[in-house]
């Protein structure tokens, strides 16, 4: 739960504090004003990053040099105080919690954030990059080793590639380098492989109840031949291994590993048919929306903890039904946060100015 916000130099936001004083907040204003912009800082928060896929670099206040995002969070019980720095310049990102620095995907286990936004049609017809992104995420919110193992994968990855581009480099030379890929990519494929069976499995519920009946399934897709989530972590291990030898001469040919948990993908069926190719556009919307609410159960069934959910303007892309789906996390104690261009009457909640150009209200019936 976010209990305090402080942005410095973030997008539009010269300096603005923010303090959540209910469980449900409805940003108002017209577009261009900085709603999105304040959601996407409380993402940052506790992704690391934006749900935009936007660089660092964007983010920054014109005519300023860095930018800065303080958070308390509420965590189990207890209070941390997350700390965002970026510095354009130097291209260095530096987090902490309670004054300690962390890696940017430890955040995601003080502050689990679920975003709804127009962008989440991306899911299922965008790049591999943004499902693994959005794997990640999760298996980082239920499992937070899996951030530092992304971190030191990444690490011993870029060695490998370096050698790649030497002329002289033989298999001795990559031996070391691929024996810890394959050790730290087992961990990955093992976790990511569980938890996506997961979502999945809660997905594809909420998924029928939606679409009176109609089928969602999952299928996680790796170039490694033989990957199944039964595998221990030894037989994940010598799978990759193995296929890290064989793929040398290719490998060395395009100068970059070709296989690995950096290049895998999930693919989604709707009733068997791929829904990347075959779902028409409100279908698309139904299955992105029943992937982040069992992104949600997931959450609270594993971590005993209500995500925040952010809604950036999705309001108006959904039906009632639908929306009741979403705003039922109220009930269940989730703290929520929406934007939305829609004015509302005065007998629908109080209010009080955020800005001079957006205001919060606080809905009577929630």
């Amino acid at each position: 739960m976010l209990k305090y916000l402080y942005l410095n130099n973030f997008r539009n936001y010269e300096n603005l504090e923010f303090k959540p004083d209910e469980k449900f907040i409805i940003f108002t204003g017209a577009n261009g004003t900085g709603k999105s912009n304040l959601l996407e800082s409380i993402y940052y928060l506790g992704t690391g990053y934006s749900f935009r896929q936007a660089r660092d670099d964007n983010l920054v206040r014109f005519g300023s040099g860095y930018f800065a995002i303080s958070g308390i969070v509420t965590c189990t019980g207890v209070d941390y105080k997350i700390d965002v720095l970026y510095q354009k310049e130097k291209k260095r990102k530096t987090i902490k919690i309670n004054n300690k620095r962390v890696l940017p995907g430890v955040c995601s286990s003080y502050l689990p954030v679920v975003i709804f936004s127009p962008q989440d049609l991306l899911l299922i017809k965008g790049a591999p990059s943004g499902r693994r992104r959005f794997l990640d995420l999760l298996v980082n919110q239920l499992k937070p080793q899996h951030s530092k193992d992304l971190h030191y994968y990444n690490a011993v990855l870029l060695q490998r590639n370096k050698l790649l581009r030497g002329a002289k480099t033989t298999e001795a030379d990559l031996f070391p380098w691929e024996q810890q890929l394959s050790s730290i990519g087992a961990r990955i494929w093992k976790r990511r492989i569980s938890v996506f069976s997961q979502l999945i499995d809660c997905s594809s519920e909420l998924f029928a109840s939606l679409s009176r009946g109609r089928i969602l399934r999952g299928e996680y897709r790796s170039k490694i031949k033989g990957i199944k989530e039964n595998n221990d972590l030894e037989g994940f291990q010598k799978l990759f291994l193995d296929a890290l030898q064989k793929g040398r001469p290719t490998d060395k040919k395009v100068k970059f590993t070709t296989i690995g948990p950096h290049r895998d993908d999930f693919q989604l069926y709707l009733n068997d048919h791929e829904a990347r190719l075959y779902a028409s556009q409100g279908e698309q919307r139904l299955i992105t929306l029943a992937l982040k609410m069992g992104q949600c159960q997931l959450l609270s069934l594993e971590k005993r903890t209500e995500p925040v959910l952010l809604l950036d303007d999705v309001f108006s892309e959904l039906d009632e039904k639908h929306r009741v789906l979403v705003l039922d996390g109220v009930k269940k104690g989730s703290q929520v946060l929406a934007t939305t261009t829609a004015s509302f009457k005065e007998e629908y909640g109080r209010r009080k100015a955020l800005t001079s150009h957006i205001t919060m209200v606080y809905p009577k019936n929630f």
